[in-house]
C-alpha cells in the first residue's frame, strides 16, 4: 500500500512537471491566481504553491493572501487544479502583480525627508519617496501611486496614520533595522488589514558614511545586522509575506559633484556633515578629461581625495549592495520572504536641483521625487510590458 501510494505521488509530481515544461508564456487567464512573486514565475513561487497544497483555509488567513488559488475558486483549497493553473504560467516574465494593500516604510534621514525643503534639521514625512501624502509637494511617492492604482483596496498614508506607516529614523544604520522591522510586525499585526502589503527599505548609507574608509561598519556585521532584521519580518505572519522591497545604497558620490562648486556647501556645511570619507578636502583634485565624472575609475592623474572618493563609491558597489541584494534573494529562494525583491537605483545620478540647499547632504523634493519614479519604474507594478499588460 505504501509504495503504491508513492507510486502515484511519483507519477503526479512527473506529470505536474511535464505540464510545467510544455506550458505556453503567452497572455492567459493563469496570471489571475497571483503566483508570481517577482514577474518571474519561477522556482520560489513552486515552492511557495507546494507549500500551501492541501490547505483549506487559504480565503481567510493571512499567509495565503497571496491569492496561491484561482479567483472564482468556490473555498480556499489548494489543490491540484491549482497546480495545473500554475503550470500555465511557469517561466513567465510578464505576469502583473495586484498591487498591495497598505505600505509601511524602514529606513534613515532619507525616509523622513530630512531638510527637503533646504531647512537643515527638519522632517518632512509628507513628501518622503516611499510613503510620502501630499499631493501637492510635487513628490509622487510610491503611496500616491498605490493609491492612484487600486484607491478601493489600497489603504493610503495619511498625516494621521504617518506614525504607523512610516518607522524610518533618521541617523539610523543597518544596526536598527531589528527594532525597526520588530515596530513594523506590531503595527501590521494591530492593523485593520493584519498584516503589511509592502515594506520599502533604504538601509546603509549612514554605516558607510563614516571619518574615513576604515570606520564603515564592516561588511559580516552589516550582513548580520540585515538577517537580524529579515528574520524578524519572515518569523512573522503579518510580514513574511508582504512585498519586501529592498533598495540598494544609491551612488551618494553624486552627491558631492552636484554641490562641490557651491561655497556655501563646501566650506560652511560640509565640515558638519558625518561623512568624511566622502566631503572631506571636498575640492576637486581628480585627474583630467572630467575623472570626475567617472567615479568608476581610477585615472592614473587623480589626486589622493578624488581616489579616497571613488574608492567609497566602489565599496557600496562591490561589497555592501551585493550583500543586500545577494542575501535579500537567499530569503526569496527559499520561501522565508517568498515577495522579496531588490531594486538596484546604484545608478541614478542626482544633480544639484535633487540635493537641499539646506546640508547640501539629503534629497530635496526634487529628489524625493527622483528616488520615488526610479523605485516605482523598477518594481513590479511600474514595469510596462507592452504584451501582458495590468
Amino acid at each position: 500500500k505504501f509504495m503504491k501510494t508513492a507510486y502515484i505521488t511519483i507519477g503526479i509530481f512527473v506529470l505536474t512537471l511535464l505540464v510545467i515544461l510544455s506550458a505556453p508564456c503567452e497572455c492567459l487567464a493563469g496570471c489571475d491566481a497571483n503566483f508570481d512573486h517577482g514577474c518571474d514565475i519561477d522556482g520560489s513561487d513552486l515552492a511557495v504553491l507546494a507549500r500551501d497544497v492541501g490547505r483549506e483555509d487559504c480565503d481567510t488567513e493571512v499567509p495565503c493572501r497571496t491569492d496561491i488559488f484561482p479567483a472564482g475558486t468556490p473555498d480556499g483549497l489548494v489543490d491540484f487544479h491549482d497546480i495545473a493553473v500554475f503550470s500555465e504560467s511557469f517561466g513567465r516574465t510578464d505576469c502583473p502583480l495586484n498591487p498591495p494593500e497598505n505600505l509601511y516604510n524602514i529606513g534613515d534621514s532619507i525616509g523622513e525627508a530630512e531638510a527637503a525643503n533646504n531647512v537643515i534639521g527638519q522632517f518632512h514625512h509628507e513628501s518622503v519617496w516611499s510613503s510620502g501624502y501630499d499631493l501637492f509637494d510635487g513628490v509622487q511617492s510610491l503611496n500616491e501611486r498605490f493609491k492612484e492604482t487600486d484607491p478601493l483596496r489600497y489603504l493610503e498614508n495619511t498625516a494621521d496614520r504617518d506614525n504607523i506607516f512610516n518607522q524610518a529614523v533618521t541617523g539610523s544604520e543597518m544596526a536598527d533595522f531589528a527594532t525597526q522591522a520588530s515596530l513594523v510586525v506590531l503595527e501590521a499585526d494591530e492593523s485593520v488589514q493584519g498584516y503589511a502589503g509592502i515594506i520599502t527599505f533604504l538601509l546603509g548609507s549612514n554605516d558607510v558614511c563614516a571619518p574615513d574608509l576604515a570606520t564603515m561598519t564592516d561588511p559580516d556585521l552589516f550582513e548580520e545586522q540585515y538577517r537580524s532584521g529579515l528574520d524578524i519580518l519572515a518569523a512573522s505572519p503579518a510580514t513574511k509575506h508582504a512585498y519586501i522591497h529592498v533598495s540598494s545604497i544609491p551612488a551618494i558620490y553624486w552627491l558631492w559633484n552636484a554641490k562641490r562648486t557651491n561655497f556655501l556647501c563646501w566650506f560652511f556645511v560640509w565640515p558638519n556633515v558625518p561623512c568624511e570619507n566622502l566631503l572631506k578636502s571636498p575640492g576637486n583634485d581628480c585627474g583630467s578629461n572630467d575623472s570626475h565624472l567617472d567615479p568608476n575609475t581610477i585615472h592614473d592623474d587623480d589626486g589622493s581625495n578624488c581616489q579616497r572618493r571613488k574608492l567609497f563609491h566602489a565599496a557600496i558597489r562591490d561589497i555592501y549592495n551585493p550583500i543586500l541584494e545577494n542575501v535579500l534573494m537567499e530569503y526569496k529562494a527559499d520561501g522565508r520572504l517568498p515577495h522579496a525583491y531588490y531594486v538596484n537605483i546604484f545608478d541614478v545620478r542626482f544633480d544639484d536641483k535633487h540635493v537641499n540647499s539646506g546640508d547640501c547632504f539629503h534629497p530635496s523634493f526634487e529628489g524625493q521625487d527622483l528616488l520615488s519614479k526610479e523605485h516605482w519604474e523598477r518594481s513590479p507594478w511600474g514595469m510596462d510590458d507592452p504584451d501582458c499588460l495590468p
